[in-house]
């Protein structure tokens, strides 16, 4: 039977075709007008694929989207970098953006009622400084959540004026009947495995 995952935050599919693959249901959310574009194409023969081009908050409405338009654009974000970033993250020069749009946002659970979807068995969040806030957006429907990972600020706060911190973030879930497991791959950031109890 195919599971439902949710991936917010798709890039370029990396992760994506993992869950593809595998027969699972993806509504995969990117915000990146050129990305959301070069992904529709690269998986137009899965039929199990949902490209949604949104961005996910606690607010639905309209919000200006940085564009890191280099490397692999995944420094892209509703959030300014940290003005300190190349001091901390000295060997990152794609830390920077190159443009800026607007972009429609949409809370989580507002998004599940629309499409009927009673539960997640997966969610993937690399949001970039924003998966907090992607997972607060769940509301109470955090409870259809089975399992999932985020990403999160260990040592270094990567974009500024949003808490995203991996203590803020493992707390949180773990209030929510989750159980957790921090993986400090490079120092700077961590992913945030999660399993419901």
């Amino acid at each position: 039977m195919s599971q439902i995952v949710i991936e917010v935050g798709a890039n370029k599919g990396t992760d994506t075709v993992k869950f593809l693959d595998a027969g699972d249901i993806v509504y995969a959310f990117e915000p990146t007008p050129e990305l959301i574009l070069e992904l529709k194409n690269k998986f137009k023969q899965y039929s199990n694929y949902k490209p949604v081009n949104l961005a996910v908050d606690t607010v639905n409405g309209w919000s200006w989207f940085n564009i890191a338009g280099q490397h692999d654009w995944g420094c892209s974000s509703l959030h300014d970098f940290n003005p300190n970033i190349h001091a901390e993250w000295t060997e990152r020069p794609d830390f920077k953006f190159t443009d800026r749009c607007q972009v429609q946002t949409i809370r989580l659970d507002d998004f599940m009622t629309l499409y009927g979807i009673q539960t997640v068995d997966y969610l993937w969040v690399d949001a970039q400084g924003n998966d907090f806030r992607v997972l607060q957006s769940l509301g109470q429907k955090i409870f259809l959540v089975k399992a999932g990972r985020c990403e999160a600020a260990d040592t270094v706060n990567l974009y500024t004026n949003v808490d995203n911190t991996k203590e803020s973030i493992g707390s949180w879930l773990e209030n929510q009947g989750f159980e957790i497991c921090v993986d400090c791959y490079n120092g700077k950031e961590a992913d945030i495995h999660f399993l419901r109890r």
